[in-house]
């Protein structure tokens, strides 16, 4: 770049050219380094690196201070929590006795709020039993609780070996014996076990506080989601989380999920189409729906309602988006006339969470026992069935409330895996 003069000069005038203000300023500064001796000129050199340094080593640790207040620790329900040691976390299913005669008003504090209404409430800052305060002889009363408490606290932070698929189970201690439901937990563990998947069981009364509508008997769908996202959070290196009901169980447990509901091909088999995604909707399933990308797989029973006996839900950003938006207060404390509706709205109104959810007939998941037309084998002479049929992964005994015979029917369904 040629500079250019300020003024032009007449001929024969002896005036001089005047440079920018800058660049005169340089020249004066230029002039006066050259007059420095050696020694003041290295002096300069090295405070000026030194000063480039500080100002670099400021910034690194600014950005770091400022990350740790605006990231704290990740934690789950408890900032409190507790490593588990092996990769099958359940409650101890003998306190199932003991914490039904205890019941929800002696495991949780009682709080009274501004408008006069009473509710349940979990303390985030409960601190779990020390290995000291377990060896001392203390109330059984008050153990059991503090077990219960701090059975929510548990995570699987194991970095060799983590399962990529877990079992998701919730269980009643008020409504189901002990007898029951350690068979509904062993039948998880046996299955498990076969495929190197994890194990997460909670007790249904664990998630009271977290529910507006404070009782499990007409709530108890919506904690479905809520134990899953713990189970999320507390098996961070999972792929695939698969929720089985307690009035379930796992029949085919030779059969991994890898070569069955989680293969394209099978799910392909049972994958329901321009279906409405609830009875009389006009908004359906995609007719291009791409099995291989599916991250939510949700059965429908015969009648187009959701059976949500079993279903899967990935850990990535679609599955935990999935689980979050359920159980976001102000979505979860709407009015809905139930769980399923709650989801029906989430999938009809949100096209990027159902363009990855496969929609499937429940036979393909857990179909349901039919007491009338018993349990028949498979027959390639026979026509299909959508109800419970021998070779089936999952049998669901939906219904059994009404028939009174949960108990009785889980009992016998796991004495038949065993054989």
């Amino acid at each position: 770049m040629v500079l250019k003069p300020k003024y032009k000069l007449k001929p024969g005038s002896k005036k001089s050219w005047k440079w920018p203000l800058g660049i005169s300023k340089l020249g004066s500064l230029q002039k006066s380094f050259k007059q420095l001796t050696p020694l003041q000129k290295k002096l300069i050199s090295i405070l000026t690196a030194f000063t480039l340094l500080l100002y670099f080593l400021s910034s690194v640790f600014q950005m770091k201070s400022s990350s740790g207040k605006v990231y704290p620790i990740e934690h789950g329900y408890y900032q409190n929590e507790i490593p588990a040691s092996r990769q099958y976390i359940f409650p101890y299913i003998e306190h199932g006795g003991i914490l039904k005669e205890i019941g929800i008003k002696g495991l949780f504090n009682l709080r009274t709020e501004l408008d006069g209404e009473t509710k349940f409430v979990l303390n985030p800052q409960d601190k779990p039993l020390s290995d000291e305060e377990k060896k001392k002889p203390a109330d059984q009363i008050l153990l059991v609780k503090k077990s219960f408490l701090d059975h929510g606290k548990l995570i699987y932070r194991k970095e060799n070996n983590h399962p990529e698929i877990v079992i998701v189970t919730l269980i009643d201690f008020e409504n189901y014996p002990v007898e029951t439901m350690v068979n509904i937990v062993q039948n998880r563990v046996d299955y498990a076990q076969k495929h190197n998947y994890g194990v997460y069981v909670r007790w249904v009364q664990e998630f009271i506080p977290m529910l507006k509508y404070q009782d499990t008997e007409h709530n108890y769908e919506f904690i479905k989601p809520l134990v899953m996202r713990a189970a999320m959070h507390a098996f961070p290196k999972a792929k695939h989380l698969m929720f089985v009901d307690q009035d379930a169980i796992i029949m085919k447990k030779n059969l991994p999920l890898e070569q069955h509901i989680l293969n394209p091909k099978v799910l392909e088999t049972g994958l329901l189409r321009t279906t409405p995604v609830v009875p009389g909707s006009n908004i359906k399933t995609y007719k291009n729906f791409q099995t291989a990308g599916t991250k939510i797989i949700i059965p429908q029973g015969s009648d187009g309602v959701f059976d949500l006996s079993a279903f899967l839900v990935s850990t990535d950003l679609y599955g935990k988006a999935f689980l979050e938006f359920l159980i976001d207060p102000l979505f979860m404390d709407y009015a809905w006339s139930s769980f399923k509706s709650s989801l029906g709205h989430l999938l009809q109104w949100h096209p990027q969470l159902l363009k990855r959810t496969a929609i499937v007939t429940n036979k393909i998941i857990a179909p349901t026992y039919d007491p009338v037309k018993g349990i028949a084998a498979k027959n390639k002479d026979t026509p299909p069935v959508l109800h419970y049929t021998e070779g089936d992964l999952v049998i669901s005994l939906n219904g059994c409330k009404l028939r009174g015979s949960c108990a009785s029917d889980i009992n016998t369904f796991y004495e038949q895996t065993k054989k």
